[in-house]
């Protein structure tokens, strides 16, 4: 048992020296596991005076209809991999109820590469890349949209220093076997120790290194008089809280302007999984939105339920189908 406590005790120091990662900082961290295969959001969405901060400024109207308030329910139906379902449903109010349902976008196979990496879709890639993050704790999903946009980002498989991995295998086979069978200290080697003494040197520079590779984009600062996270990757920028691992802020540069979401008042949305109750969101054409998360649920469901659930809505939205303009970071 103290042998194993010693591993676990290696890894860890090596865990709090490294800087983290961009994908491990979009890991959101804080949250446990998920352990349905459905999460639903439901969102409030208003397009407010621009600059404005508070849920108490006046509204302008976001729909025709002359609406101030839009509201909206995403699920999320995890499949294998990275692949997801994603639908997102659009309601005539905060009652969510299916006969006020106006609009369905269903996508059954929805990856980092499901939103095209260019100006008019950009926005929606960030925005799903986000709620990817906060809601199944994969920092990958970002990464690789960002990487579709010629960001400069890499994933941790990309940055692992293998090397040291493979010691740390090898460190936890010798310890089992030692544990197991006192005589065979006088056979095995501990693969950490070698005789050689230039091995030796060579082997303690390894895991006296980072467990992965440094690339110089993420720094720790301070955001607001707080301490965070600060990623710096071309025209990508983000902050993220030091010790909760939140997203605070994330900017993207283009052409087109600039596109901006801060989250605010994270709040246990579903008595365990944290999620940012508001989102403030700047588009490229300086528009602004507040996105309120009022519920986030987990549950299960199987394919065929979600099967009937769609063909239900398709039946309701016959002959009545809404084309409203949407925000465009929504589907």
């Amino acid at each position: 048992m103290m042998k194993f406590a010693l591993l676990v005790f290696l890894i860890s120091t090596s865990a709090m020296a490294y800087v983290p990662t961009v994908e491990s900082l979009f890991r959101h961290g804080a949250n446990p596991e998920v352990t349905g295969n459905g999460i639903v959001l439901t969102l409030v969405v208003k397009k407010i005076q621009p600059g404005a901060t508070s849920t108490s400024v006046q509204d302008v109207s976001l729909l025709k209809d002359q609406r101030t308030e839009d509201f909206y329910k995403i699920f999320i139906n995890k499949v294998s991999g990275d692949s997801i379902k994603v639908t997102q449903a659009r309601f005539s109010s905060g009652s969510f109820l299916d006969v006020g349902l106006e609009h369905k976008v269903y996508y059954p196979n929805f990856t980092a590469y499901t939103i095209k990496p260019n100006i008019e879709q950009v926005e929606k890639g960030l925005f799903f890349a986000l709620l990817h993050s906060l809601t199944l704790n994969n920092g990958s999903h970002m990464v690789n949209y960002l990487r579709s946009l010629g960001v400069q980002v890499r994933l941790n498989d990309d940055l692992i220093n293998r090397d040291k991995i493979d010691y740390l295998a090898s460190y936890k086979r010798y310890l089992t076997i030692i544990s197991r069978d006192r005589n065979a200290r006088k056979t095995e080697k501990n693969p950490l120790k070698p005789e050689d003494s230039a091995t030796r040197d060579r082997v303690d520079a390894i895991m006296d290194g980072p467990m992965y590779v440094d690339t110089k984009q993420v720094k720790l600062g301070r955001d607001e008089g707080d301490m965070a996270w600060i990623v710096s990757a071309g025209a990508f920028e983000s902050v993220v809280s030091y010790r909760e691992r939140e997203v605070q802020k994330l900017k993207y540069k283009s052409a087109a302007g600039e596109f901006e979401i801060t989250c605010k008042d994270y709040w246990l949305a579903n008595g365990t999984h944290s999620i940012p109750r508001y989102m403030m969101i700047k588009s490229f054409t300086g528009e602004s939105f507040q996105v309120e998360i009022s519920n986030m649920r987990h549950y299960v469901e199987r394919e065929d339920d979600l099967v009937k659930r769609l063909s239900k809505w398709d039946q309701i939205l016959k002959g009545k189908e809404s084309t409203e303009p949407r925000p465009e970071f929504l589907l």
